[in-house]
């Protein structure tokens, strides 16, 4: 009598257990189908509550994931997508288009960890692996959140380089610190390209004056020209750059027309005073008469 009545006590409570996981499951569906009709009717915020709910009921409910992940992108909650598609795609490993979106979503984590990384490198020194790494994540990807996370390091890598290249500067490593002032110019110049803004940071412009100075005081008053004129070609207005580059060309030996007659180009697109710049076609012209 007594074992029975324990199977009988096993039984209910077998019963009861069955009972509750049953309810769970139902109540999770329950959540699973209201935001199929919150998502209807554009309730993004409201679909995603109910989805939360439903995975934390039933974690192996995959439609639920799948619908979570999806609503997640709408969203723009790229790191709830990403965790998800994972989630869902351990869950059916046969669903190809699943598995693609979590490896897509596992390389923008990567992609992401890297900008990371480059700002490590760049704090570090390593600046020309630092920058590469960022010109790369925003060259071989379109995705938007990558782009974002390496426009914010490098607006938080160019201070940093700045610093280190006047650093530089201080100690007489003139050629060092012109390396440096040039990266961090490359850095504005790649946030105004991922932005698509038509003109560069103003902070660039003092960096554009300091590699001036590092290449006069190191005796290269030339070095400068290239990036210069790179500023030019991403912002053709740049004053600052124009008379930089006026100096450049002035500073060439032995001087020549072209050199005063570039120059003059430069200083009058800056708005410079007309004197300064006839000062300067004068001497071209002279220049010019003089070797013919």
């Amino acid at each position: 009598m007594r074992l029975n009545k324990t199977r009988l006590l096993l039984a209910v409570s077998t019963v009861a257990l069955a009972s509750a996981l049953a309810g769970c499951m139902s109540k999770a569906k329950q959540h699973l189908y209201h935001a199929e009709d919150l998502f209807e009717k554009r309730d993004l915020k409201g679909a995603q509550s109910e989805l939360q709910q439903a995975v934390a009921l039933d974690p192996s409910l995959l439609d639920a994931h799948k619908s979570l992940a999806h609503v997640d992108e709408y969203l723009g909650d790229t790191e709830g997508a990403a965790h998800e598609y994972d989630v869902a795609s351990q869950l059916d490993p046969t669903d190809q288009k699943i598995m693609n979106k979590a490896r897509y979503y596992r390389q923008m984590k990567e992609l992401a960890n890297s900008a990371d990384k480059a700002l490590e490198d760049v704090k570090s020194g390593q600046v020309e692996e630092g920058i590469k790494t960022l010109k790369d994540i925003l060259t071989q990807t379109k995705e938007k959140s990558a782009h974002q996370k390496a426009v914010e390091a490098l607006h938080k890598a160019a201070p940093m380089i700045q610093q280190q290249a006047d650093d530089l500067a201080k100690q007489g490593k003139y050629p060092d610190a012109i390396n440096d002032y040039a990266f961090a110019i490359r850095a504005y110049l790649l946030i105004a390209q991922a932005t698509q803004q038509p003109q560069l940071d103003p902070a660039a412009d003092q960096l554009m004056k300091s590699i001036s100075a590092a290449a006069k005081s190191g005796g290269t008053p030339d070095r400068p020209f290239q990036i210069l004129n790179e500023v030019l070609t991403v912002d053709p207005d740049n004053k600052t750059a124009k008379i930089e580059l006026a100096e450049v060309y002035m500073s060439r030996t032995p001087p020549d027309e072209t050199n005063y007659s570039n120059a003059a180009d430069m200083l009058e697109g800056a708005g410079a005073p007309d004197a300064e710049v006839a000062k300067l076609r004068a001497k071209a012209k002279a220049l010019a008469k003089h070797r013919s």
